[in-house]
Order: C-alpha cells, then structure tokens, then sequence
C-alpha cells in the first residue's frame, strides 16, 4: 500500500481526478442557485420594473362621496343668486385615469334676479333636487395626495320656478380643480374649487346665473 504513494503518476492521477471533481461540483451549484432564485432577488428585480408595468388598482364602487359646497353669484349685475349644494357621487365606471360617478344633488339658492328693464327685482330662492354625473380626472401628487380635475351636471327640479321669470327645472354644470388626501384605503377627504352655471338651456324664461365657490368633499367605503 505504501508503495502506491510513492508512484508519482498515480498521484498525480489521484490529484488531477480530485480537481476534476471540484470543479464538476461547483460549477452544478451555481446552476442550482440560477434555476432557483432567491425570494429577495425577485422581489428587487419586481420593484425595479417601471411603474407603468404594475397593475392599476381596481375601482370599488362601493364608495360614496358627500361634497357641501357653496357659491357665490358672480358675473351678472342683475343675478344676485347664492347657491348651498350638497352633492352625493358614487363611482361607476373607470376607463385610465378618468373615474364616471353617478349620483344625486340637493340644491338650496337664496337671493333675486333684476330683469333686463332694472324696474323691479324677483325673488329667486328656491329648493331643487335631482340626478347628478361626475367625470373626475384623478392624478397622483405625493404619498396619500392626489390632485384632480371635476366636470359635473345636475338635472334639478324646483319647488316653484326659479330664478325668478324662469321655470321650475333647469341645469346646473361646475367644473374645476380638487385636492384630494386618501387617508385610508377606506376613506378621503378633498378641497375643491368650482366655477358653475345654472340656466334651463331654453330660449325663453332662461334667466340663466354664475357662482363660484368651495366644497368640502368626504369619501366613505360601505
């Protein structure tokens, strides 16, 4: 047996199948560790896809969105008319960033309308009620904050015919800038601003208004 150490041939033959095996078993390692990668490594490499590439977060319908809003006449010398809204908006349809709700408004206008004449002034306070659709173009800003554009129209029937010379029914359309802080995934608040018109579209009896003002707006999930 001591013999076969002393063989040079043999022993190198002996070191050179050692390396052999190394090498073989190394390199089936790394293939193993490649096939398999770790947890960690495919969640850097998941976070380093664009922001483009993850999925949009669906829309829940099951929200709805109270907005208390008050408007100032603005515009007309002779309309005189102050608006206090309170807008119900439920989300129904998503299609990009453009978010469709539907929804219901609750109208109270205090003030008076003067006719073209200026000889006499009409009362214009009135209670309105009726359907409602908002398109919202949402954008995220920073963190829980978004910022948005609000495009919206009300169908309101009134308790007697308003402004004063008009008619018991007309529309109201806003249009303007919000802010919005997701507290939660359950829940918003935002601050919009809003230039409106009111007027029922008709040729005649059409003593149409401006007003521009504030609303506070209150999201809850259900």
């Amino acid at each position: 047996m001591f013999g076969l150490f002393q063989d040079k041939k043999l022993i190198n033959f002996a070191v050179l199948g050692c390396v052999l095996g190394i090498l073989s078993f190394s390199s089936a390692a790394y293939a193993a560790k490649d096939a398999n990668p770790s947890k960690t490594t495919a969640t850097a490499e998941t976070e380093k896809r664009p922001a483009k590439d993850k999925k949009a977060a669906p829309l829940d319908k099951n929200r709805l969105e109270f907005q208390f809003e008050y408007l100032d006449a603005r515009f007309f010398n002779n309309r005189d008319v102050n608006t206090y809204n309170i807008h119900v908006f439920q989300p129904v349809h998503k299609t990009g960033d453009l978010i469709i709700h539907r929804g219901l408004t609750f109208s109270r206008a205090l003030g008076y309308t003067m006719p073209d004449d200026y000889d006499h002034y009409l009362d214009s306070q009135a209670v309105g009620f009726g359907p409602a659709i908002l398109l919202r173009w949402k954008q995220k800003v920073s963190g829980k904050f978004s910022a948005a554009w609000d495009a919206s129209g009300s169908l309101l029937f009134f308790n007697h015919c308003h402004p004063g010379g008009g008619r018991p029914w007309g529309f109201m359309w806003r249009t303007g800038p919000r802010l919005i802080w997701d507290y939660s995934d359950r829940g918003s608040v935002n601050l919009g601003w809003s230039i409106a018109h009111c007027s029922n579209g008709m040729g005649s009896k059409n003593p149409g208004y401006n007003g521009v003002g504030f609303s506070l707006g209150l999201e809850f999930h259900f």
